[in-house]
């Protein structure tokens, strides 16, 4: 395992408040800290897709004047992050509104020491006013999807991601990405023609199912923790979109050459 002495995250941006992003940027400095002190280097970016609230003193790689949807925004992220002075050895992607900072340090303490090539942290959406599943119910329905993915289950994989959690959190090790950036471009076209317009969302789960054909056993999953999501993210209307979606991305890892069952 190379050791992992410089570690980049980037972070996409749209209609996240100031004070979320704040609040999040504050969690950023923690874990700068703590892996400074570890003689890791750290830098962190946002990726302002014609944000609404984005602080101009903050550290941005990429800017869309027009909103271009996440999809292309995290590809143009990717595409900058490897290109960056003093190249990365583990490249990190994580959302303001869900994901906590500090996860940060636990994905590259996981990576220093498995032999992984890539790690994702499925979060958890929890409304308030809902009982927590127990945590052997989560590490199961992980454990389920991990099986699916190589090669690729369709119902099995549509059925957990985003339908119980969703798993934006990605680590991944430069050469791995690297490798499955090409297909990535390639499947955010395909997808395209298939729905007949932009696709907005999608492209971390083309990741997964990418990374688990690219690098077989080498992708790692932790448990990312709890988010309340926005009221619409967990509308019916909401989770049937999101699960046609899921089904398209699956569709496209096949044509993209990822073995299905």
């Amino acid at each position: 395992m190379e050791p992992i002495r410089n570690a980049v995250a980037i972070t996409p941006v749209w209609n996240e408040s100031l004070a979320m992003i704040q609040k999040f940027q504050e969690g950023v400095e923690k874990v700068r800290h703590k892996l400074t002190e570890s003689g890791i280097g750290f830098r962190h970016f946002f990726l302002d897709d014609c944000a609404l609230h984005l602080p101009d003193e903050y550290p941005i790689l990429v800017r869309h004047t027009e909103n271009q949807g996440l999809a292309k925004t995290l590809l143009d992220g990717y595409e900058a992050t490897l290109g960056v002075k003093s190249a990365p050895d583990l490249v990190v992607r994580l959302d303001a509104n869900e994901h906590d900072p500090l996860k940060i340090v636990e994905a590259v303490d996981h990576l220093s020491h498995a032999p992984a090539d890539a790690l994702f942290l499925p979060v958890w959406y929890w409304v308030e006013s809902d009982p927590r599943p127990l945590m052997q119910q989560i590490t199961a329905m992980i454990a389920d999807f991990t099986r699916a993915l190589s090669p690729i289950n369709a119902p099995i994989v549509v059925s957990i991601y985003n339908q119980k959690f969703p798993m934006g959190f990605a680590a991944f090790r430069p050469e791995l990405l690297r490798g499955i950036l090409p297909l990535m471009h390639e499947g955010l076209k395909m997808s395209q023609e298939i729905s007949g317009k932009p696709v907005t969302w999608g492209l971390d789960l083309l990741a997964i199912l990418l990374a688990a054909e690219k690098a077989p056993g080498r992708i790692d999953f932790l448990f990312g923790g709890w988010a309340q999501p926005w009221a619409e993210n967990r509308g019916p209307d909401k989770i049937a979109a999101q699960r046609k979606r899921a089904e398209t991305m699956v569709d496209v890892a096949g044509r993209l050459g990822c073995k299905m069952l």
